[in-house]
């Protein structure tokens, strides 16, 4: 499976996987994702987060995220499914805002952990093997009927064991850890051209001072704008992979007023220049 497998699917397509083209090899997923590990472990970083996964894990990631595959086993394996947004966001719309919040904040299952339903893992697998039959070959009547009854279908009966969960982690968790969430996710949609902690604060209606205070509480000490720089080099990694655009057109794209304060950053960030990234990646 290689990279253009994960660009932007015009259908819901499903395979299988060690994402070996992954491996410390951030890349930019132009649909929606999930990821159903099956053997073995790795980690799976989109940027500012980071998730272990093992047999038993699921990960739904929205809104075309970036993945980079860090440290896997040799049995490292996922099923992988890929889907068009407008087909989830089709999905989506009969169920209410809570759920897609819960995806967007805890897109994260282990449905092997303690407490798990007994047949939640064996659910997931059956859903897969609908998902193989289906979407592993191509369809030729009735595509966006059966992509849209499958996934909203699998979506409602996910639904029904997630909002109690949530609601439960709702009463338990505090503002300021709800707000590290918000946090979080406005970083990943929006730190390729906002790179500066007020803009988040605004957006959160809090002080940059209490951000600071919120992030370093639950993040190990770590600052807001640590977090942000972590996400925005991953993002220029993704771009200069793409040796179609030069240094000062990526530079450009990531609102650095010139390419020599991408360079800079770049440089404090990894160690290498741009230049330097390339040539290694060659």
């Amino acid at each position: 499976m290689n990279k253009s497998f994960y660009t932007d699917a015009p259908g819901i397509q499903y395979g299988e996987s060690d994402l070996k083209d992954l491996v410390s090899n951030p890349c930019r997923f132009g649909c929606d994702v999930q990821l159903v590990c099956t053997d073995g472990n790795a980690e799976i970083s989109t940027g500012i987060q980071s998730y272990g996964m093992h047999r038993g894990c699921e990960l739904f990631l929205l809104g075309g995220c970036l993945i980079q595959v860090n440290s896997p086993s040799a049995d490292f394996n996922v099923r992988v499914l890929l889907y068009p947004k407008d087909v989830v966001m089709k999905a989506l719309l009969p169920l209410d805002t809570t759920f897609l919040n819960y995806l967007h904040e805890y897109p994260y299952f282990d449905h092997l952990e303690e407490g798990a339903e007994d047949d939640e893992w064996e659910n997931v697998m059956q859903w897969m093997d609908m998902a193989r039959l289906l979407f592993s070959r191509p369809i030729p009547n009735f595509r966006r009927h059966i992509e849209h009854n499958f996934l909203q279908t699998m979506l409602m009966c996910l639904y029904n064991h997630i909002p109690r969960k949530f609601m439960e982690e709702r009463r338990e968790s505090s503002r300021k850890h709800l707000l590290c969430h918000q946090f979080l996710r406005l970083v990943r949609e929006n730190s390729a051209r906002e790179h500066l902690v007020p803009f988040y604060a605004d957006r959160l209606c809090i002080s940059a001072r209490y951000l600071g205070d919120i992030v370093a509480e639950n993040f190990d000490g770590h600052t807001p704008k640590q977090l942000i720089d972590k996400q925005l080099t991953t993002e220029i990694k993704v771009q200069l992979d793409n040796t179609a655009m030069t240094v000062s057109e990526i530079a450009e794209s990531f609102n650095f007023p010139e390419h020599t304060c991408m360079s800079r950053f770049f440089k404090r960030n990894t160690g290498m220049t741009p230049k330097e990234y390339r040539l290694r990646r060659k």
